[in-house]
């Protein structure tokens, strides 16, 4: 069984008013070279058509397909490079929420907290019993002096103050004792500002 289709009747299309006026026009440039075209000897008029495709193909290779092809080699140098610097901002980025939270952890406290911290990763790396002096000052802030502390053992726990608790070194005065390597310190630390 043959399925029928209905034959569709579509209507013709109209030609916008410019368009009809410009194909008219073309129409009037291209007849006469189409006259002259035809007025020539049949070797002439495969060699102007040779000629013709030659042109048309060094037009579309210089004008299209060569830009097109320098753009996509510039593309894909450019885009490993700016992945690269993506994954690095990211990584920023990360790193600075941590510290944000670590740094805004640390502030909310207040003093209060970082006398108690201060205290306990003292104590942690053994640094307690250097302690002379413990006091707040101001807001956020404390005065630390030691006494006979080791300088590398100092400095550590300085460095560690500063990346897990937002704890900065405001500023310090260090004296060399005559045991090599320790110091007596005077301390004024400031816990990381929301």
């Amino acid at each position: 069984m043959k399925l029928r289709l209905p034959k569709l009747k579509l209507p013709k299309a109209k030609l916008p008013k410019w368009a009809r006026s410009e194909t008219a026009r073309l129409k009037t440039w291209i007849a006469p070279a189409r006259a002259r075209f035809m007025m020539l000897a049949p070797r002439e008029r495969l060699l102007v058509a040779v000629g013709g495709v030659f042109l048309v193909a060094t037009l579309v290779y210089a004008l299209l397909w060569s830009p097109m092809q320098r753009d996509l080699k510039r593309l894909r140098a450019a885009v490993p490079e700016e992945r690269a610097k993506l994954a690095a901002m990211r990584a920023q980025a990360q790193e600075i929420a941590t510290l944000r939270t670590g740094g805004a952890t640390a502030s909310a406290a207040g003093a209060g907290n970082l006398l108690t911290t201060i205290e306990q990763t003292a104590g942690a790396r053994g640094l307690r019993g250097q302690i002379t002096r413990l006091a707040p000052e101001s807001a956020n802030g404390a005065h630390v002096t030691f006494e006979g502390v080791g300088f590398s053992t100092l400095i550590g726990w300085l460095a560690d103050l500063g990346r897990q608790h937002g704890v900065r070194v405001e500023s310090a005065n260090l004296d060399a004792q005559t045991a090599p390597g320790v110091v007596n310190a005077r301390l004024l630390l400031r816990g990381a500002a929301l």
